[in-house]
């Protein structure tokens, strides 16, 4: 029974123990300043009183300094002690009076600025910051900074922090230590050491930008130099904004300003840029997710980090409205929420229960937070559960409205998630991923179209070109301008397809560059003029010409696929057709080779003679059946020696030959002399019809470089040009020096410039120019050719500015054009002309042209006149000798006839005429092959004499013998 009382006596007295201290509320206050949120007060409040474990009072300062926040802490904490304090208001970086006595007095010291004190010396630490550090936040924007793959950007800041150097902070300690030594409250000097300065941070031309250190530590000393600007709250930055929008081309920044004055910013950037769909922001501040910034004119991309979830639910346990509530209210409630958790696991420690049996209260005596004279006496009266309270702060984590909370040894937050959200098309911020600070990563979970790219088609797509063939046209119809040309009918089709698969139309416009320049940079005014320049200030949004993908452009702006390949090749003049030769088959042998073989000719002819005539053995009988001939003949004469070796060097052989060993060795060596001869001809004669059809004296880029007759230019300034310049190849490097020293200059501004100086050069000059453009050329210019091979690989495509929103859409239309042979079909239509007008190309034969071979027949059709010649004249001197014997025999007649006292016949006398006639039809009889050996007398007179002329032929014959043995007249018969 006694056991029975004994356990009831023990639980009813653990009851009441359990009772005890739960009915225990753990004072808590709350420290704001003017600046801070009156949501932040009542947050901590409703807090507080959610709580059964604590209580908390809030303490409001009106004042600024060191001095007057000391005194108004101490006043408040005299009477109504805190064993934490929530200290919403900001640091400034530096840990002032109310932060040092509670490290001291160990009360918790919970901050909620986004810039820690500096405690280092005072371990151990009782200041909690509940506000991740900024390195941290700095990280993770340095990390979405290259997830968004900036390559160079703003920073717009809108003050410098407060950094405490030594001796300003020695001035600032000072004073607040004689403030209060006039207060006859006189600390010694181990309370000033106790002061810890600022450790500072990285400076930018003298300026601390605390919140964004790991942005400017990050970034690689190799890309290009980050821009600060300054801004001015409520002031007129606009020709700050123009500076960099317009003057300097960034398009990426990072604005970290407060989140009041961001709305303000953003219509300035709006006032300044009406194409804001180029930019792109990063907003610093952890509030902005809250903003509503529904501009219509922004068309930016915007991006934010966040620790909090608007529209949080639990808000509503607070009486508080979730959409309206910052970071500063929910750092407050998630302080309260992490002490009360501490609390509860320090309320059974063995010394809170002992306190309890003591009859004392469970948190022990908490000391005012008041300034005493020694450092003796602030560990005297320092709180002794404070200790354990910090130990269970650390180890203890939440789940509040920032996520997870958690300290690490130096009582700074660690292990916590912001989220990343974008700006959509309506003007506010949707939730697309998340940073983990334990990883250093960003994670997309919901990722959507950025805003400019969702939008943007309010005004109409500027596209420039610049006047070309066959690129872009441009002329007037009814006083107005209109524009034709490839790019104008490429941009019509690859809008046509964007069109057809998007809810948005889009609509566009075309203009064309002053001057026709592509772009180059000027040293002096530091800008680009032409297409690029324009694409750079944002004055146009797309250009499409004979504009090549380079890497210096490609710097400067964007580019589409490509939709043309080509490469630089040389623009030839066609030689001019040159007057037949038709004397080329001498062209072989050169003229002194010629004037030596008809000099050999000659004299072998004669050394011939000379032989036969002194070689016995040419000496042969000429009646063989004559054994004992009274003369010997010799067949060589002078002209059947030249007809000997004139056979011999024609290859045809000679129907006499020589028969003495000396002629014959002389003939012997003729021949092989005539054989290397008639063979070197002959294939000198074809290797000279071959190089003569093909003989070209520039057919690449390296013969171009060895001779010095021919002068080569380009564009001066373009990718052709650099392309010489750049080049490691020693042919091309040696193309440009030459290029560069030649006078007068080589360089030309446009390749129609190019084209007509080719054209007036009559072969004497080359231009380097894009295969595409040459190919245009030579389709309708006959007299213009391409020579030689590519010398490089380049493509067009169209140029925009950097990021702009629409570039995949036009990839992806360039691509269907490529699929569906929309592209070949369109270069076709303007490269291509028309049958009857196109340059037919006259396929070289290797075969001997009758241009070149009419000397031959011209050769042939002379010597066969001069032989027809010859023998007219020997067929006269027959006909003519034939008259003079007929003439011969008529006085032989009549001297007969006289002599034997006969009567006289009379003959008519044949005249040259008749000889000719009479030989004419014997000769040129093509029905007979003889002829009589005399020629055909006149008739007789009548048919009775003819008798008596037969009956005394005998003795006329033998008559006529007698007398031309007298006379020495020439046998006839």
């Amino acid at each position: 029974m006694k056991w029975q009382i004994f356990v009831i006596i023990s639980f009813a007295v653990c009851c009441l123990q359990i009772d005890a201290v739960s009915n225990v509320r753990f004072p808590i206050g709350g420290l704001f300043g003017e600046g801070n949120l009156e949501n932040s007060k009542k947050a901590f409040l409703s807090s507080t009183k959610r709580k059964d474990i604590v209580s908390g009072h809030a303490i409001s300062l009106n004042v600024h300094d060191v001095y007057s926040t000391a005194l108004a802490v101490c006043e408040a904490t005299k009477n109504k002690t805190a064993m934490a304090i929530i200290d919403a208001r900001s640091t400034d970086g530096i840990c002032d009076t109310t932060c040092l006595l509670c490290n001291k007095y160990n009360i918790i010291h919970s901050s909620l600025g986004w810039q820690p004190p500096e405690i280092e010396g005072l371990a151990p630490y009782y200041t909690f910051c509940y506000h991740p550090p900024p390195e941290l936040i700095s990280k993770a924007h340095a990390k979405l900074i290259e997830l968004l793959e900036w390559d160079r950007f703003t920073i717009f800041y809108e003050e410098e922090e407060v950094v405490f150097t030594n001796e300003k902070f020695s001035r600032f300690t000072a004073h607040s230590l004689r403030r209060l030594r006039q207060r006859r409250q006189r600390p010694k000097a181990q309370l000033v050491n106790a002061y810890q300065k600022p450790s500072g941070c990285q400076r930018v031309h003298g300026i601390c930008l605390m919140r964004i250190q790991e942005i400017m530590n990050s970034w690689p000393v190799t890309s290009e130099s980050i821009i600060y600007k300054k801004l001015i709250p409520g002031g007129d930055n606009r020709e700050t904004f123009k500076y960099i929008l317009k003057e300097v081309f960034i398009s990426f920044h990072v604005l970290d300003c407060h989140v009041d004055n961001i709305k303000h910013y953003l219509k300035e950037i709006v006032a300044v840029d009406n194409s804001t769909e180029y930019q792109s922001l990063i907003l610093t501040s952890l509030d902005a997710y809250a903003l509503d910034l529904d501009i219509p004119e922004l068309k930016a991309n915007v991006s934010v980090l966040h620790l909090t979830l608007a529209n949080e639910s639990r808000w509503v346990d607070l009486y508080m409205d979730g959409s309206s509530v910052r970071l500063e209210s929910a750092l407050a409630a998630d302080a309260i929420d992490h002490l009360a958790k501490a609390i509860r696991n320090l309320q059974y420690t063995e010394e809170t229960e002992n306190h309890i049996r003591a009859g004392t209260r469970a948190y022990g005596k908490i000391p005012a937070l008041c300034l005493l004279n020694e450092i003796s006496q602030y560990e005297e009266m320092a709180w002794s559960v404070g200790e354990k309270l910090r130990d269970h702060l650390r180890d203890v984590t939440i789940n509040g409205f920032t996520g997870n909370v958690e300290f690490d040894e130096q009582g700074r937050r660690h292990n916590f998630i912001l989220h990343y959200s974008k700006m959509d098309e309506g003007g506010k911020f949707r939730h697309t991923g998340q940073w983990n600070s334990k990883t250093n990563t960003i994670d997309i979970r919901d990722d959507f179209p950025d805003r400019s790219s969702s939008g943007g088609t309010d005004r109409p797509i500027s596209i420039v070109s610049r006047k070309g063939d066959p690129y872009f046209y441009e002329h007037e119809e009814n006083g107005e301008k209109k524009y034709t040309g490839y790019a104008v009918d490429l941009m019509d089709q690859i809008f046509e397809y964007i069109n057809k698969n998007q809810k948005t139309k889009f609509t566009y416009k075309f203009y064309r560059v002053a001057g026709d320049e592509l772009g180059t940079y000027n040293n002096l005014s530091k800008k680009w003029n032409g297409i690029i320049g324009d694409l750079l200030e944002h004055k146009a949004d797309l250009a499409v010409c004979d504009i090549s993908i380079t890497s210096e452009w490609n710097k400067q702006v964007d580019f589409s696929n490509p939709f043309l390949s080509l490469g630089i090749s040389m623009l030839f003049k066609k030689p001019e057709a040159e007057p037949p030769d038709w004397f080329s088959f001498i062209n072989p042998l050169s003229a002194d080779v010629w004037l030596y073989l008809c000099f050999c000719y000659v004299i072998v002819s004669f050394v011939i003679l000379i032989c036969a005539r002194m070689c016995q053995a040419e000496w042969v009988n000429p009646h063989p059946c004559n054994r004992n001939p009274e003369t010997l003949q010799n067949i060589w004469d002078l002209y059947n020696c030249m007809w000997l070796t004139m056979g011999a060097i024609m290859t045809q052989g000679c129907d006499i030959l020589p028969r003495a060993a000396g002629t014959r060795w002389v003939t012997g060596m003729w021949w092989f002399f005539a054989l290397i001869i008639t063979a070197s001809y002959t294939a000198n004669m074809s290797t000279f019809l071959s190089n003569d059809r093909r003989n070209t004296e520039v057919n690449n880029a390296k013969d171009l470089s060895e001779q010095t007759k021919i002068t080569y230019g380009t564009i001066f300034g373009s990718p052709t040009h650099k392309f010489f310049t750049t080049s490691t190849d020693p042919v091309y490097s040696k193309i440009a020096s030459v290029m560069e020293s030649t006078k007068p200059s080589v360089f030309e501004a446009t390749n129609d410039e190019g084209r007509e100086r080719v054209l007036r050069s009559k072969g004497k000059y080359v231009f380097f120019m894009e295969s595409t453009a040459l190919e245009y050329y030579t389709a309708r210019n006959c007299d213009l050719k391409m020579v030689g091979p590519k010398l490089d690989a380049k493509e067009y495509g169209i140029a925009m500015p950097r990021h702009f929103p629409h570039k995949q859409l036009i990839n992806d239309a360039i691509l269907h054009l490529q699929e569906t042979s929309q592209l070949g079909a369109l270069k076709s239509k303007w490269w291509n002309v028309a049958k009857d007008k196109a340059c037919v190309d006259v396929i070289e034969d290797d075969s001997l042209q009758m241009k070149n071979s009419i000397g031959i027949f011209l050769v042939l059709g002379i010597g066969g006149v001069l032989g027809l010649v010859v023998a007219i004249i020997d067929f006269m001197l027959h006909a003519h000798k034939i008259c003079v014997k007929e003439k011969a025999n008529k006085h032989c007649i009549v001297l007969i006839d006289f002599y034997y006292k006969r009567e006289k016949e009379t003959f008519p006398e044949v005249t040259f005429v008749e000889a000719m006639a009479s030989e004419w039809r014997e000769s040129l009889n093509p029905r007979t092959l003889t002829k009589s050996t005399a020629p055909p007398r006149s008739a007789p007179p009548s048919p009775a004499g003819s008798l008596q002329r037969g009956r005394s032929a005998s003795r006329a014959v033998s008559v006529l013998r007698a007398a031309t043995s007298f006379i020495n007249f020439d046998e006839i018969y």
